[in-house]
C-alpha cells in the first residue's frame, strides 16, 4: 500500500465497481476517512503479509457494501422508511464488559444480536460457491489471526457464528476504530477522533434496517465501544434505542485494551511499539469520554449505565434494571437462559489474560488522572 492515496483509491473503488457491477458509493462523504486510511498505510506503518490481506480485504468489502446499499436505497425505499423495533446498544470503554452483557442478553431468543458474518456483510450476497468461499475465506482469516496469536481468544473471543461488534459494519463510514484494531495507523486515529460523525449514524440507522429485516419480531441487540464518544450522534439518528453503558476502572479497561491491540498490531505490523500505542489510546479515550459526558448531560432519558463490579458479581440483577428499563418481565425460562449462559461462560474460560500499565510505560495514577472526568 505504498501507492499515492488518490491512486489507491481510485483501484479500490474500480475493483468494487466490477465485483458488484455497481457505480453509486452514496455520499461521497466517506472518501475523505479512506484517504487518511491510505496516507496513513503508506507513512504510519510497514504491514505484515496477514496485515496487508487484512486491510486490503476490510477496505474492499466496505465499498461493496457502500455500493449493495446504495443500489438497495434505489430498488426498495421503503425499506430504510420503515418502522424500527428499538433496539439495545451496548457500549463503554473497551474491556469493561461490554462483550459479557452483550452475549448474555443475547440468550433471550426474542433478542437477535447479529453475528460477525452479517456485521462485515449487512447486504449478504445470494448463496451459492461464491458465498461460500468469502465465509470460508473469514473463517481462515480468523484462525490465521489466533494462530499468529496464541492468546487472542483468552483476550476477545472472536468467532464468524459468534454476536460481534456492529462497528464491523459501520466500516462504510471510514469512520470507526476498526482500522486502528488492525494496525498502528496512528495519523488516522488522531483524525477520527475529531471527525464529524453525524452521516455515519444516519447510515447505522440503515444498516439497521437491513439486519432487522432478516428477523422483524425480534429487537436488535448490538453492542460497540466505537459508539461512547458518539452518543449524541448515534440518539439523534436512532432514538428508539436504549444506549447500556458499561463503567469500569478506566485504568484497567485501557490498560486491557492496551494489551489487546498490541497483540493485534504485532501480527499485523512490522514496527508495533508499546509505548506510542499507550500514548494513543490514552489521548483518544480522553476526548472519548468527555464526548460521552456531554451526551450524558444533554441525553440522560436514553442511556443506562452499568457496574462492571455489579455486572461480574451479581448479572441477573443488572439484567433485571435493563429490563425493568424496557418495560420487559423476566419469566422462568428466561432466567433459566440467563443462568446456563453465565455457568457456562465462567471468567478466564479461554485464558487468562495478563496485562500491566507499566508494559505501556503508563500507571494506573496516569490514566485515572488523565480521564478523571470520567472517573
Amino acid at each position: 500500500m505504498r501507492r499515492r492515496p488518490q491512486s489507491c483509491l481510485a483501484r479500490f473503488s474500480e475493483a468494487a465497481r466490477r465485483s458488484t457491477g455497481l457505480d453509486d458509493f452514496g455520499d461521497p462523504y466517506y472518501r475523505t476517512g479512506l484517504r487518511v486510511l491510505l496516507r496513513a498505510l503508506r507513512r504510519d506503518v510497514r504491514l505484515t503479509f496477514i496485515g496487508r490481506t487484512l486491510l486490503k480485504r476490510s477496505i474492499a468489502l466496505a465499498l461493496e457494501q457502500r455500493l449493495l446499499i446504495q443500489e438497495l436505497r434505489r430498488t426498495e425505499p421503503g425499506l430504510f422508511g420503515a418502522p424500527l423495533l428499538p433496539p439495545v446498544i451496548i457500549t463503554g470503554m473497551p474491556r469493561s464488559g461490554t462483550t459479557f452483557l452483550h452475549r448474555l442478553l443475547a440468550a433471550d431468543e426474542t433478542m437477535r444480536a447479529p453475528t460477525l458474518s452479517e456485521l462485515v456483510e449487512p447486504v449478504a450476497r445470494k448463496r451459492g460457491l461464491r458465498r461460500f468461499l468469502r465465509d470460508l475465506r473469514l473463517d481462515i482469516e480468523l484462525w490465521v489471526m489466533r494462530f499468529l496469536n496464541r492468546e487472542l481468544d483468552a483476550r476477545h473471543f472472536t468467532r464468524s457464528d459468534e454476536p460481534e461488534e456492529c462497528m464491523f459494519a459501520l466500516a462504510i463510514s471510514f469512520r470507526t476504530m476498526l482500522p486502528w484494531t488492525l494496525a498502528p495507523v496512528q495519523s488516522y486515529l488522531a483524525w477520527y477522533a475529531g471527525a464529524d460523525r453525524r452521516q455515519k449514524y444516519r447510515e447505522y440507522r440503515d444498516i439497521l434496517m437491513l439486519l432487522q429485516r432478516r428477523a422483524p419480531a425480534r429487537r436488535l441487540l448490538l453492542k460497540a465501544p466505537d459508539h461512547l464518544g458518539s452518543l449524541a450522534e448515534l440518539i439523534a439518528a436512532v432514538p428508539e434505542a436504549l444506549i447500556v453503558v458499561c463503567r469500569r476502572d478506566p485504568a484497567v479497561s485501557l490498560t486491557s485494551f492496551n494489551s489487546l491491540i498490541d497483540g493485534l498490531h504485532r501480527v499485523t505490523a512490522q514496527d508495533a511499539d508499546r509505548v506510542r500505542l499507550g500514548r494513543s489510546n490514552l489521548a483518544f479515550y480522553a476526548a472519548e469520554t468527555a464526548r460521552y459526558v456531554s451526551a450524558r448531560r444533554t441525553c440522560p432519558g436514553h442511556i443506562l449505565e452499568v457496574d462492571y463490579e455489579a455486572l461480574t458479581r451479581r448479572p441477573l440483577d443488572v439484567v433485571s434494571v435493563i429490563y425493568q428499563r424496557l418495560g420487559l418481565v423476566i419469566g422462568a425460562d428466561l432466567t433459566q437462559r440467563f443462568q446456563a449462559f453465565i455457568a457456562g461462560n465462567p471468567k478466564d474460560k479461554h485464558g487468562r489474560h495478563i496485562y500491566s500499565a507499566a508494559d505501556f510505560a503508563q500507571t494506573p495514577e496516569e490514566i485515572r488522572q488523565r480521564l478523571a472526568h470520567f472517573c
